[in-house]
């Protein structure tokens, strides 16, 4: 039987939980993801990622001083 079929499985929830515990970081984007209900855990790969679309990361504008002439 396939592990798609066995969605309601007990121990596939557990195994899902203990995986995301390893691993609390989105393999696509790297970021944390805080709770496992955000998470889309794929128990066959071992790998978490954001359960939809990653989120956007934070910009950081850096302002580069004036050259000065002299």
């Amino acid at each position: 039987m396939p592990i798609s079929g066995r969605h309601d499985d007990p121990i596939l929830d557990q195994l899902a939980r203990d995986t995301f515990a390893l691993f609390p970081h989105c393999h696509r984007c790297g970021q944390q993801i805080m709770r496992f209900e955000d998470a889309d855990v794929r128990v066959h790969v071992q790998r978490v990622v954001h359960r939809g679309a990653c989120p956007t990361l934070p910009v950081v504008e850096r302002v580069v001083p004036p050259e000065t002439t002299g």
